[in-house]
């Protein structure tokens, strides 16, 4: 029979999870995230272990493995998680650092800190995450006059809820039929 446990008492398993609260998938930030967008999240919290917030390693072209597509919609949704505030980018990565030996761990690529969490590098703080996608709102969308409504010109009646001179019969305007 093997141990599941170790001496402290912490599984020895492979199995790791992560969390996604309810309450962080019914912000408006979430419901508007693209497909994109919050699979690069998912992705990018998979690669957190509890200790690395604020050190968190994703280059764009990690991303386009991981999520099998191309160029611009990694960089829409990197651009798309950073404006809605779901996370922050923390050291911007370059092409000219130099690179170890080895190859791996190098640290060519962006650090991110996703803020629904404390931010743990380069200092632990227990106070919990800014949360900046809690205040973030959707795009207020403006219902544009439609021309074919009007003569072509929109003029200052259309934007008001009165009734003007030119809509009246007064004005000369008449039923269907009478001259």
């Amino acid at each position: 029979m093997t141990r599941k446990h170790n001496n402290k008492g912490r599984s020895t398993s492979d199995g790791r999870y992560f969390q996604m609260y309810e309450w962080f998938m019914r912000t408006a930030a979430w419901q508007y995230a693209t497909v994109y967008e919050k699979a690069l999240y998912i992705e990018i919290k998979r690669r957190y272990n509890g200790k690395n917030n604020g050190d968190i390693s994703m280059s764009h072209r990690e991303a386009q493995d991981l999520l099998q597509c191309s160029n611009r919609p990694i960089s829409a949704a990197f651009a798309g998680l950073q404006e809605k505030g779901l996370i922050k980018a923390t050291v911007k990565g370059a092409f000219d650092w130099k690179v170890a030996r080895t190859g791996y761990g190098s640290g060519r690529a962006t650090r991110w800190e996703l803020t629904e969490l404390p931010r743990d590098v380069p200092m632990k703080v227990l106070s919990g995450g800014s949360k900046e996608f809690m205040s973030w709102q959707p795009p207020i969308e403006k219902t544009p006059v439609r021309l074919e409504h009007t003569n072509g010109t929109p003029t200052a009646h259309h934007f008001e809820n009165k009734v003007c001179l030119e809509h009246t019969i007064n004005a000369g305007a008449y039923a269907y039929g009478t001259p």
